[in-house]
């Protein structure tokens, strides 16, 4: 089965939004040619559900699910088999294989989480595809690090997925309306456009939070606005935010957004922005931070240093080219 997940450019610039890249909605794939016109269609990727972790690689062994003795043995397996693979040419794309993800994988499916052929399925779930990942030869170390945080998306994706599914829009058909999807989608990227373009050039860090009553989902990355107006941040992040401020419109949550870091003209910022359910407006950044979870205040904390938490600009007063 090929995984539906590659990496994708870390650069794009401040456009409009797409019509309706919000993982709510569904995407169609057309193919203006005939299929019989079509080349050969390339090799199957091979496909590796790879342990990140020494904690989750204990996990497993205590469960009966590896042969390893230890996780550097197993580590060392895995970078003799990603050199044999790329040395053959063939491309590789891996998936953070995590205990906890499988048993509620075999919980949902009524599989048995010890068969290896549960373990086959998990990791080749097509519903996770933003959880795959294109080894592109880098230290495993890295490649590993890409893998958790295709994870910790991958988790994140899901849970806005359920917390749309289960509205009463979505009751009839399982999905909820696209139109009122494209339309929430359109708000937030619109507002997210215009909390970027009145930054301005700089390197700063972002938090997106929505707060639904079972507790905060939230969303953060590094990006870089360089004075060409290109943003330079991972595919896979952006359009975590934006699937993020999506759904915070169409259900109407509230939510926040805090940018820090460097402003080249600016210096040192912190710019807070508070989700009524309808819109942002200008919010003490350290209000926002207090709405925020331990392991997102921690992660933006390193650029909080030497910045005054101040309210965000008003998004209204931002032009748009």
């Amino acid at each position: 089965m090929a995984a539906r997940h590659a990496r994708t450019r870390p650069t794009t610039r401040l456009a409009a939004p797409a019509p309706s890249p919000c993982r709510g909605v569904s995407r169609r794939h057309e193919d203006s040619r005939s299929r019989r016109c079509a080349p050969p269609a390339a090799p199957a990727p091979t496909l590796l559900g790879v342990i990140t972790s020494w904690a989750d690689f204990e996990g497993l062994r205590r469960d009966g699910g590896t042969e390893y003795a230890s996780f550097a043995d197993y580590l060392r397996d895995l970078e003799e088999l990603l050199d044999e693979l790329s040395a053959a040419g063939g491309v590789v794309r891996g998936r953070a294989f995590h205990p906890g993800d499988l048993v509620d994988y075999c919980e949902r499916w009524g599989l048995s989480p010890a068969d290896p052929e549960s373990h086959t399925a998990y990791t080749a779930d097509p519903a996770a595809d933003v959880e795959w990942v294109t080894y592109e030869e880098e230290p495993l170390p890295e490649f590993l690090g890409r893998l958790i945080r295709a994870r910790e998306r991958g988790l994140v994706h899901r849970r806005l997925e359920r917390m749309l599914a289960e509205t009463a829009e979505a009751a009839l058909t399982g999905t909820f309306p696209q139109e009122l999807l494209r339309h929430a989608y359109e708000q937030g990227a619109e507002a997210l456009r215009r909390m970027l373009v009145g930054a301005g050039p700089g390197r700063f860090r972002l938090v997106c939070s929505v707060r639904p009553p079972e507790g905060p989902v939230e969303a953060w990355a590094d990006l870089l606005l360089d004075r060409d107006s290109v943003l330079r941040i991972e595919e896979a992040d952006l359009d975590l935010f934006c699937s993020l401020l999506c759904t915070a419109h169409a259900l109407g949550l509230p939510g926040g957004v805090l940018l820090s870091g460097h402003c080249d003209e600016r210096g040192s910022v912190a710019w807070g922005w508070a989700f009524d359910g309808s819109g942002y407006a200008p919010s003490n950044a350290a209000d926002v931070l207090l709405d925020l979870s331990a392991s997102a205040t921690s992660w933006i904390a390193v650029c909080l240093s030497g910045a005054s938490a101040e309210p965000g600009f008003a998004l209204d007063e931002i032009a748009l080219e």
